[in-house]
């Protein structure tokens, strides 16, 4: 009895010390937060007048300044975290001013130094800085590390930083291929990385096309959407009868993308038997205003698939009179049963949308079009009257 009931003291003493040093560890690592805190917060005090400069001045041919005295590592640590995220927001020669003056300032020298760190954690944080930095000194570096890391988490963060780097498009070719063969990785993530890249890698992606694995040509397919123009590869058009479907949608998607379809072709992808693509072709015909493919909804738009026949039916209230007529002889049952709740729906819809954005003379007289055209069908309703 005397035994055990000692071993229970011994038992609450240990855990009151552990919990003393937790709680102790606890606070440490509160109190090491707040002070850092403030360290940062009067840093970038004394930074207020520099940034107020860099953001007048950015926008004059000038280039910018660094500050007048050397910086310390937290300096640069602190002036890091707010210039960084404004190369990411900007673009064109507002980029380039603020990534010399960052070399400038030691931010590459910075974090090329950290990249040779013994922790990971910091390696991964001075890849992903130095990737925002454009610098393309250390796309060896990046390449190795990638190669080494286990982590699906870091590669990600490590191939962004390769794609932003790099100055070579086979050097990306070859960071996809090993990201396709190395990752579970979306294929759409795996394109979005490799577009971080400021290189044109129309060629990488066409030389996809012709690669005999369907998950390079995927990301070939994915990745030519961005890069459009009229010469699209005559094997685009192979892969719309591809066995695999997701194939066959991001086909048909870079067709459109292309404008390379003629009334035949859209008319074809309209009865296509994948309904992705019905769909994808009857939402792209309305949001890109393509009226002279008009008349072609009205099959689309009685089928059964009802995301097929509602996309359709918001299509042709986007297409201006024609579209809306056809709407009208949908829902006064002209063509049948099929598509008659979803042409009424939407012609009420676009009804009330009209009226309630009136803002000029072309916005009345756009209505009491539609009303007349409405009233020719189905007469006179107390509800809608005419704007004039």
């Amino acid at each position: 009895m005397f035994i055990n009931l000692q071993a229970a003291y011994w038992m609450i003493a240990i855990l009151l010390i552990l919990m003393i040093i937790f709680m102790s560890l606890t606070l440490s690592i509160k109190m090491s937060k707040i002070i850092s805190a403030k360290k940062e917060k009067d840093c970038l005090a004394n930074f207020h007048s520099y940034l107020y400069y860099l953001q007048v001045e950015l926008d004059n041919e000038a280039m910018l300044r660094p500050p007048n005295k050397s910086l310390r590592s937290f300096e640069k640590k602190v002036l890091q975290k707010t210039l960084l995220p404004w190369v990411e927001r900007l673009k064109g020669v507002h980029r380039e001013k603020l990534l010399i003056l960052c070399e400038a300032i030691g931010l590459n020298e910075y974090n090329k130094k950290r990249l040779q760190s013994p922790w990971s954690i910091v390696r991964l944080d001075a890849a992903y800085h130095l990737g925002i930095l454009r610098d393309k000194e250390v796309t060896s570096q990046l390449i190795s590390m990638l190669h080494r890391s286990n982590f699906d988490s870091s590669i990600c963060i490590i191939a962004r930083s390769i794609a932003q780097t790099s100055e070579y498009p086979n050097e990306i070719k070859n960071l996809i291929q090993y990201l396709v063969n190395n990752t579970k990785y979306h294929l759409h993530l795996i394109a979005d990385i490799s577009k971080e890249s400021s290189l044109d890698l129309r060629s990488v992606y066409i030389s996809f096309l012709y690669e005999d694995h369907s998950k390079l040509n995927k990301i070939g397919l994915i990745g030519l959407q961005d890069q459009v123009d009229q010469n699209i590869p005559e094997t685009v058009r192979s892969f719309v009868h591809s066995d695999d479907k997701e194939t066959r949608i991001l086909a048909v998607q870079l067709l459109m993308f292309a404008m390379d379809l003629t009334e035949k072709d859209v008319h074809y992808y309209l009865q296509f038997p994948d309904w992705e693509i019905r769909n994808m072709l009857a939402d792209w015909i309305g949001y890109s205003g393509l009226t002279q493919y008009t008349g072609l909804l009205k099959v689309p738009i009685q089928e059964s698939n009802w995301i097929v026949s509602r996309t359709s039916a918001k299509s042709l209230a986007q297409l201006g009179e024609y579209g809306f007529e056809i709407l009208c002889e949908l829902a006064a049952g002209i063509h049948g049963e099929q598509g008659r709740e979803v042409a009424k729906e939407y012609i009420d819809e676009k009804l009330k949308q009209t009226i309630n954005t009136f803002s000029h003379v072309d916005d009345i007289t756009e209505y009491n079009q539609k009303i007349f055209i409405y009233q020719k069908f189905f007469g006179k309703r107390h509800d809608l009257t005419k704007a004039l």
